[in-house]
Formats: structure tokens, sequence, C-alpha cells
């Protein structure tokens, strides 16, 4: 009875050997480029799941070049784990893992793509390194989430959000407190920073002020209370977790100090801010008697207005500068005032606490912006016309064309 099953036993085995050996089915497909030509005369190589090469081959020509091409096979292949591999000649080849089960296989269509590696969902903790100082926040329950973003706005209000888009005119993102999908409008929005210290978005309000303080006088009020006059400032262009460099007239050798940005709640420029005034008043007096000549020229259909305006060469001398010898300083005197009534000295960053709002808005108004707004509606469906549009696609149509004669070719 022993020896029975002992044989029965030993036909077993070798008959799984035996099916094995007699088993072997084939496997073909289709090499593409990713452009979709088919990849003719191209090197296959199957392998092992160890990358040990079993068997080589080629992929077919088109039949006269039109028909066709592109497709391989290989036959005689056992049940099994494989890798195949197609050489394209490109920056990629064409790699794809299949199972060989009990029957004969078509793989299809192949494309070249990255392959990369697996990667499983795991539960992360806000493990983040602090590389600035963030702006304390409301309490929250812990999280899983490994980035999340401060959203100041122009009035100081701060929010702790994880932003999921930025378009022209908006920011689309999730609440971390109740996790609830919610949009701002940037023109509301001072600036935008993640856990790393990155700026993603400054609006030209921010970058206008910085734009203003560099190079001028005045001191620096941080958030721990702590006070530095300076003599002159510098903003680092780089908004990844930028300094700010100081220099101070009683350090003989010149050295800057350096600041960071997160660090200053407020920098409150000196005298020569005055200078900022005075030159924004001129040109607020320029663009107002370039306004009512304008109005007067229109209303009289002549260029008079104009031309009284510009002297008599002729000696003596003589002109009308009536209007520009009174509007010019009254404008001037009157942005002094108006800047030092509305503190435009005082330029705020960092908020000090999340619901602490800064003490005045920090929207600087652009005359060239305000202008460009205006004018949308007449520039959009211009810009929107068929000639425009055929002017901007020239190139690409170039390219195209290029590209046609490049597959008619090697078709």
């Amino acid at each position: 009875m022993i020896r029975a099953r002992f044989i029965l036993l030993i036909a077993m085995f070798w008959g799984s050997i035996y099916s094995q050996e007699t088993l072997k089915y084939s496997v073909s497909g289709v090499a593409v480029y990713k452009s979709g030509v088919v990849l003719e005369k191209a090197n296959v190589i199957l392998m092992d799941t160890t990358e040990k090469v079993i068997a080589r081959t080629t992929t077919s020509k088109k039949l006269l070049k039109r028909y066709g091409g592109g497709q391989f096979s290989f036959k005689d292949v056992k049940p099994g784990n494989y890798k195949l591999r197609i050489i394209t000649g490109e920056e990629v080849d064409i790699n794809h893992a299949f199972t060989m089960a009990d029957k004969s296989i078509e793989l299809g269509t192949l494309y070249p793509f990255k392959l990369f590696p697996d990667y499983t969902l795991q539960n992360y903790s806000d493990s983040t390194l602090v590389l600035m100082r963030r702006i304390p926040t409301n309490p929250i329950s812990e999280d899983k989430i490994n980035i999340r973003h401060i959203i100041v706005d122009l009035n100081g209000f701060a929010q702790t959000v994880i932003v999921d888009s930025i378009i022209n005119t908006f920011v689309f993102f999730t609440d971390v407190d109740h996790t609830i999908q919610d949009t701002m409008g940037l023109d509301t929005i001072y600036y935008i920073y993640n856990d790393y210290g990155v700026f993603i978005h400054q609006s030209r309000s921010m970058k206008d002020r910085m734009k203003e303080l560099q190079q001028r006088d005045g001191y620096v009020i941080f958030n721990n209370g702590d006070t530095l006059n300076f003599d002159n400032i510098f903003f680092e262009p780089v908004m990844n977790n930028p300094d700010v460099a100081t220099f101070h007239l009683a350090d003989s050798a010149g050295k800057a100090v350096y600041h960071s940005l997160f660090d200053i709640y407020k920098i409150r420029t000196g005298p020569s801010f005055v200078e900022n005034s005075v030159k924004k008043g001129f040109w607020n007096g320029v663009y107002t008697i370039g306004a009512i000549v304008g109005f007067q020229m229109i209303s009289t259909k002549s260029f008079s207005p104009a031309v009284k305006l510009l002297p008599d060469m002729t000696p003596p001398i003589q002109g009308n500068y009536g209007t520009v010898v009174t509007i010019i300083p009254v404008f001037t005197l009157g942005r002094i005032v108006y800047d030092w009534y509305k503190d435009k000295r005082s330029n705020y960053f960092l908020p000090s606490n999340e619901n602490t709002p800064f003490p005045i808005n920090m929207f600087v108004f652009s005359f060239p912006e305000w202008v460009w707004e205006k004018s949308q509606p007449i520039i959009k469906p211009i810009m929107n016309s068929r000639l425009i549009k055929w002017w901007k696609g020239r190139k690409l149509r170039k390219v195209q064309k290029k590209a046609a004669k490049r597959k008619s070719v090697s078709g």
C-alpha cells in the first residue's frame, strides 16, 4: 500500500513538471511612439521578474510603408510573471509587466511612459520642521496634513487653510478647522505662505510697500515687542524664508543686520518718506492739469488750451503759468498732509495673532492698475478678435506645419 502511494506521488510530481514544460503560450502586442506612430524594427526584450533575458525579437516593418508595422510576438512562453522592454531610442523606453496564466494573451498597444514607484497611503502626523514663526492660531484638532497655508487679508486677519488652487481672481482652499471648502478674491488678500516659509502669493500692495520702503530710514517693530532704528533697509527679492537687511550709520564697518520677515510686525519710515509724498503729489497735480486741459480741448475742439500752457519764446518770455503754479504745489502739500493723516508711513507685515487685525488697511492704490481694469471692456473684445487670435497663433501654426511634414516623411 505504501509502495503504491509512493509511486502515485512520483507520477504526480513528474506529471506537473511535464505539464509545465508542455503548457506554453504566446504573447503579442504593438509598439507605438508617444505621438501615435508605430515603432518599426525596435528591439523587444522578454525578461523574468529578476530581469533575466528570456527571449529577444524586433517589431515588424510597415507593409508598403503604409500598413501595419510595430507588431511583435513571443511563442512557447511558460505561465508566470514577466517584464517586457521595447527600446524606443527616445528618452523613455516602453516598459510593461504582465502575468501569463493558462492561455495566450494579446497586450494590445503599448506606449512609452515613466514607471513611478508604488505609493501606499499612510497616516502622517504634522511633523513639519518649523523654519519660521507661524502666526498664533486658535487650537485645532490633530490633523494628518503635511503642509498648511496661512492666508492674510489686507486688514490683517489670518486663517490657517489648505490651498487647493489659485486662478487669476480667486484662491480656492479648505478651512482646517471645519474642513469646509471656500474661496477668497485675490483683491482682498495681502499674501499667502506655507509651513516652509515660502510665499505662494504676494499682492501688488505688498510688493509696492516693500518697494517704497527700500533704501529709506525708519524703525522696525518686531512681534516680540523689540524695536530697531535703521538708516537703510533692503528686502530680499526671493520670497523663500526671506530676510530683511537693515544698515546702520553708527556701524563704521557698514555691515548689514539680517532679520526674518516673519519676525517683523511693523516698519515705520522716517523723514525720508516725505520724498515719496512729494513725488506722488507732483504727479497727481500733473494728471489733474492734463485732465482739465484735455476736457477743455474736447469742449472747444481746439488745441489752444494746451498751447496757452506753453511759454512764448519771443522776448519778453511770457506764458500762462497760473494753473501749473497753483495746482501742483497745492496737490503736493495736500499729499503730504494726507499721507501723514492716513499714517502712510506705517507698513504692517505679519499679524501678531490670527484674530488681531492691522490698525489700517494695507491696500495701495495704483493708477495704472485702475486704468487697466477700467479699460478691460474695450481691450477684451480687441484681444478676442479674429485678427489678434490669428496673429497669436502664427507660431503654433508654424510648429504644426513642421510636425506634419516630419510625419509625412516618416510615414
